[in-house]
């Protein structure tokens, strides 16, 4: 049997951490965490590192790796990840323990012991461990990405991580051609959503960006550190806007992500745009640059913190500026709150700069999903992670409905359990 236990990521977004059994080994998929409405760290459902033999990592966004430190108190559990995603996870660390190592069980010593385990996999390798054989691809939703296809007996269970199929000029997308598994473990955050043709979101993000240069004002990009970041500049530098910098976190990403081109898209697109736009380095840059109009990348995404947010203060006012969101927005963040009520800050201050947003998505939305499963052949069962439950439900009335597959929209604590 091959024995399914969702510990985190069940009918919800993030968090995500799968626990699967066959042939007697044990193998963890990701360990993240989500954070509640006071941006305390919410952990996944606790599990024994004794039962763990093996802990992959999809990507290094902290709500698929930010428990996996937790592990390492105790244990020297094998990692396999791709090189790109080992390499980040120092810096998220990093940037996690400074904000929230007050309310986290663990420190930098187990994020270091976490490293030291890494064993780095390319997209098709196949590795023989004791009684399975896993196999990895490409996921497509950041550089590093993979998916990981654990092979029993005579079945075989992908697990999608967070996952793309269309291409984006940071990443390819991923490819289900010839795939063949009889389960699926598939994130569905945009189980019910249909993202609007790329090209047509960055032509209309570029008009909305020169608008305000012409109009002589800045332009403010808050988004995630890695990935939506470099795939913002690569956007700009495309279409030949200048000037731009860009600030936070960013900078670190940068560096790590010039060092591993193999995994990138348009490899030259992107050392183009590092060569061409201006890092900030330090207050004296940061106060000078809104002296004239530009256009800044800087982090944090949805506007809780980092440069961003100082960026924020000093342009809401004017309207000439624009604050252009591209990253997801949770609920009660200042970004969310900016888009709905158009204010921000205790005192619902109101923002004068124009405010948008961007579907700049990294995952697959609901018609791409439809068409994964579709794609794989001899599939038999999905089990839907990383989505909330209503959607999730949808999806799967769908699946079923259109295919004939049977789905299982998963809980946290559910266990499944799929004859071998």
């Amino acid at each position: 049997m091959l024995r399914v236990e969702i510990l985190g990521g069940g009918s919800e977004i993030g968090r995500l951490a799968v626990h699967v059994s066959v042939n007697g080994a044990n193998v963890l998929l990701d360990y993240g965490i989500n954070f509640d409405e006071n941006d305390i760290p919410q952990l996944p459902l606790h599990i024994e590192p004794k039962r763990v033999d093996i802990l992959t990592l999809s990507h290094a966004h902290l709500d698929h790796i930010g428990a996996a430190p937790l592990l390492y108190i105790s244990s020297n559990i094998k990692v396999y990840t791709t090189k790109v995603t080992r390499d980040l996870v120092k810096p998220m660390f990093e940037d996690f323990l400074n904000i929230s190592g007050y309310h986290l069980p663990f420190e930098y010593y187990e994020v270091n012991k976490l490293v030291q385990n890494v064993e780095t996999v390319r997209y098709g390798d196949i590795i023989d461990e004791g009684n399975i054989r896993l196999e990895f691809a490409s996921a497509g939703h950041i550089p590093g990405s993979m998916m990981t296809i654990i092979h029993g007996k005579r079945k075989s269970l992908i697990f999608t991580g967070d996952v793309n199929t269309i291409d984006t000029n940071l990443v390819k997308g991923a490819s289900f051609n010839g795939v063949k598994a009889e389960y699926l473990i598939l994130e569905a955050t945009y189980a019910d959503a249909t993202h609007p043709p790329r090209d047509q979101v960055e032509k209309r993000f570029i008009e909305a960006v020169k608008e305000v240069l012409e109009n002589n004002g800045i332009v403010l990009i808050p988004a995630f550190a890695l990935s939506r970041s470099q795939e913002i500049l690569c956007v700009l530098k495309k279409y030949g806007i200048e000037p731009v910098f860009y600030d936070g976190m960013v900078r670190e990403i940068n560096k790590i992500l010039l060092s591993n081109l193999d995994f990138l898209n348009e490899k030259t697109l992107f050392e183009d745009a590092i060569v061409a736009y201006n890092e900030v380095r330090g207050w004296y840059i940061r106060k000078h640059i809104l002296d004239s109009p530009c256009v800044i990348v800087a982090s944090a995404g949805m506007l809780k913190g980092g440069p961003a947010l100082y960026y924020l203060k000093r342009i809401y006012e004017n309207e000439k500026n624009a604050i252009f969101l591209v990253s997801f927005q949770a609920p009660n963040t200042p970004g969310y709150n900016i888009l709905a009520t158009g204010s921000w800050g205790e005192g619902g201050v109101r923002v004068k700069a124009r405010v948008e947003w961007f579907d700049f998505s990294s995952h697959a939305g609901k018609r791409e999903l439809m068409e994964i499963v579709k794609s794989i052949e001899n599939l038999e069962k999905v089990i839907i992670v990383h989505s909330e439950y209503e959607p999730a439900s949808k999806l799967a009335q769908n699946i079923m409905e259109e295919l004939g597959i049977e789905v299982i929209v998963a809980r946290n604590g559910m266990r499944v359990e799929l004859e071998d």
